[in-house]
């Protein structure tokens, strides 16, 4: 048994796939009746609601992202593009209600005119400075040492996908493929500035690099559209993070097993969230990636919302003895309002007591 650790110990420990003292928790924790237990009250809206989620998240988790976004009530609105957005629960964005364009000629449009947005001048410092300030406050708020990923840092292609939607990209992306790869290279590029005007691995060892590349059971984009357009831009943002000293967690839901070898060549060091229902499988992973860090596999949708309590604990049990060292226990993203409270205690009672 290791001698107790700080939760910065033990994070640290789990990402170089070194014993820890006990399991360490990675999750997003947005959900109302855990938030109520851990601290006592109820969240209500706002930034008192966003204080009462990082002292729940402080008592229970040992690394988190999505650390700063406060409950607020449900809404619709219209951003400077036109986009109609909606917000129904709220912890969680909802999505696009309606788009400015429905055809092809109006996607293109859009994709011009955010190309030539992403392309104005930057200003490191002041990017810089209002992050710092975001991030303090989120410290202060937790008021220990649970580990913050460092930053969320992707290609864009979850941006322009999102915003055409999946019919107009994949027809934009057939008759004017140089656009699209236009755009994810600007964003690309600035999304790596981004990183190097604020990364500093003594506010935090990980960051999270990301791209939705997957659904249940198959890719969203050929194998070979994404070796050409996806992961040599992916592999230059893990690069810029590694130039710090910082370790990259790649998050994408759905069933990756097809591209796990492309991944880690980006020099990923970590995989979230290994979603179960989409067919992933925690053994299969980690017997497939030996050397990467491991987090999540606690399916969220089905086993932590309506699963037994019995269901719950083998679960658990079983991630852990598959893949530990080197594994963080989670759900497969956000411990959200429709999972139970009794399954998130068990999940944590679980990682407390496996030394």
């Amino acid at each position: 048994m290791s001698a107790a650790m700080t939760k910065r110990e033990r994070v640290e420990a789990a990402l170089n796939l070194q014993e820890t003292d006990r399991i360490p928790v990675y999750d997003i924790l947005l959900n109302d009746a855990v938030i109520e237990h851990f601290t006592g009250q109820r969240p209500p809206l706002g930034e008192e609601g966003l204080k009462l989620k990082l002292q729940a998240t402080a008592r229970t988790l040992d690394m988190t992202r999505m650390a700063g976004a406060a409950p607020s009530p449900p809404r619709e609105w219209e951003d400077a593009d036109g986009f109609v957005h909606y917000q129904e629960d709220p912890w969680m964005g909802g999505g696009l209600r309606r788009r400015p364009f429905s055809d092809e000629a109006g996607a293109r449009e859009w994709v011009l005119k955010a190309t030539r947005r992403l392309q104005e001048p930057f200003s490191p410092r002041e990017y810089a400075e209002s992050w710092r300030a975001g991030w303090d406050k989120i410290r202060s708020y937790l008021g220990d040492d649970t580990v913050v990923l460092h930053g969320e840092t992707g290609t864009g292609l979850d941006t322009i996908r999102g915003n055409l939607g999946l019919e107009l990209f994949s027809y934009l992306q057939a008759d004017d493929p140089g656009l699209v790869s236009e755009y994810l290279e600007v964003s690309t590029k600035r999304e790596v500035a981004q990183i190097h005007a604020i990364a500093d691995p003594a506010l935090s060892p990980c960051a999270l690099t990301y791209g939705d590349i997957a659904m249940k059971g198959r890719l969203l984009h050929s194998p070979a559209w994404l070796r050409e357009e996806f992961i040599p831009r992916l592999r230059r943002v893990n690069d810029a993070w590694h130039e710090h000293g910082i370790k990259c967690l790649f998050h994408s839901d759905g069933y990756l097993m097809e591209m796990l070898p492309d991944l880690v060549a980006t020099g990923i060091d970590g995989l979230n969230p290994i979603e179960t229902v989409a067919g992933m499988d925690l053994a299969e992973v980690r017997q497939a990636c030996p050397r990467l860090f491991l987090g999540g596999g606690i399916d969220i949708s089905q086993l932590m919302a309506f699963g037994t309590p019995e269901e719950v604990r083998a679960a658990c049990e079983h991630a852990i003895a598959v893949a530990a060292p080197g594994y963080f226990i989670g759900s497969t993203t956000e411990y959200d309002n429709g999972a139970r409270l009794d399954s998130f205690l068990i999940m944590i009672e679980v990682a407390w007591k496996n030394r």
